[in-house]
């Protein structure tokens, strides 16, 4: 039992190669993301072959998705779009494992997750785990509507919610809920829409009917729920058989989109009692194994209201290992069958940034002031400016593996350059 850390000892290192076996220890898949990047990192630098995977629209033209940059990526493998029903890319994936004797598929994303669900079978035979939860925990974990179900059973504080079936439901909602309103998809990945689709805020009659209508044709349902005022925590758990491996908190500093978007700044903090305690009753009653992350948010006397499970790796993991816990390690070890690290404890006050992703909550700041979770012009500038003081870690930097910074430096670049045009 011991902390575990972003650095492995050679002994370490050694044991996890004996248990190497096959073509590649592992495919992992999103290669884009930020989560991914930092999985291939921490297995690469544990010994293993690592081959990391993209869809052919999400890495680009130039094939310089962020993980494929590292030096730890032993194998870039290009996929086919994630289409609707996500078969092509599956049986792509599927025909990896296939041809090079890969022994765990570990997805990252909503949408990789969605297809290869109905694969596991086929990995199974092939002998290939892949490192999700079983099916019917994690489709609880990712429907909202079941997941807040789940919690009322166990009297976990939520936010008041209203389901919307169609827009003409609208007029109903008005008469429940006071302006602003969060209106959420009930299911971020839907296959019919590129993008995932995330909470918004409403502050009229006319914006409700809107995102209500775009999230009912992108083919998930609607929530309404009342806006939270308060700190954004998120409680990352690893749960094997029931019992808690290791358990990590932070709080969300920002977002963008500022409601509740990808982890922009972040920090890890003290393990909260009441938000903690409710994240384990609900995971275990639902089922989830493996990795997961509890998302709350507290009200004005500070009650963490829950949001939403993602029953998968979030973005944050960068600061977890900074802190002191290497979650894509136990992720491996359990997937393996091996033994699992527990990680007794972690370092608080670890601040990390995303850097594009604040100049995106700078730019999306300025033309929504005055809106919930919003600041003043003046406010905002002053918020970037003076975290490059109060930051030293930076997603994708890192000074022993350079690559994926200089791909992130040109994201930046381009970002700018769209914006000035």
């Amino acid at each position: 039992m011991y902390m575990i850390g972003i650095a492995r000892d050679e002994a370490q290192s050694k044991a996890i190669r004996r248990e190497s076996v096959g073509g590649y220890d592992i495919l992992i898949l999103d290669a884009a993301s930020r989560q991914s990047l930092a999985s291939v990192r921490s297995l690469g630098r544990a010994g293993l072959r690592v081959a990391a995977g993209e869809s052919i629209t999400a890495c680009g033209p130039s094939r310089s998705a962020l993980a494929f940059r590292s030096r730890y990526c032993a194998l870039k493998v290009v996929l086919p779009a994630i289409t609707e029903d996500g078969g092509e890319f599956a049986a792509a994936v599927v025909d990896f494992v296939r041809a090079h004797g890969t022994r765990v598929v570990l997805p990252t994303g909503d949408s990789t997750i969605a297809a290869l669900m109905p694969r596991r079978e086929q990995l199974t035979a092939l002998g290939c785990v892949l490192a999700l939860g079983s099916s019917s925990a994690v489709k609880v974990a990712n429907d909202k509507d079941s997941t807040l179900a789940a919690a009322r059973d166990l009297g976990i504080d939520q936010p008041k919610t209203m389901r919307i079936e169609s827009v003409d439901d609208v007029p109903a909602l008005l008469a429940e809920f006071d302006f602003p309103v969060v209106l959420k998809p009930t299911r971020s990945w839907t296959g019919k829409t590129a993008e995932r689709l995330g909470p918004v805020e409403v502050i009229d009659e006319a914006e409700a009917v809107e995102v209500a209508e775009g999230f009912l044709a992108a083919g998930a349902g609607v929530l309404a729920q009342t806006w939270a005022c308060g700190r954004r925590e998120g409680i990352t758990l690893f749960v094997v058989a029931g019992e808690v491996l290791a358990s990590w908190a932070h709080a969300e500093h920002r977002t963008t989109p500022a409601l509740g978007g990808a982890s922009v700044v972040r920090e890890s903090i003290a393990m909260p009692h009441d938000s903690y305690t409710a994240s384990v009753r609900l995971v275990l009653a639902i089922g989830l194994e493996g990795l997961c992350e509890v998302e709350f948010r507290r009200d004005a006397d500070n009650r963490p209201l829950l949001m939403e499970i993602n029953a998968r790796l979030p973005t944050t993991i960068e600061n977890a290992a900074l802190s002191g816990v290497d979650f894509p390690l136990m992720i491996w070890q359990w997937a393996a069958g091996l033994e699992i690290d527990h990680a007794d404890g972690y370092r608080t006050g670890v601040r990390t940034r995303w850097l594009r992703g604040d100049i995106r909550w700078l730019v999306y700041n300025h033309g929504r002031v005055g809106r919930p979770d919003s600041v003043s012009r003046t406010r905002a500038l002053w918020i970037f400016t003076t975290e490059f003081v109060r930051t030293r870690h930076y997603d994708c930097l890192d000074w022993r593996d350079i690559g994926p910074a200089f791909a992130e430096l040109r994201l930046i670049v381009a970002a700018a350059r769209r914006l000035a045009s």
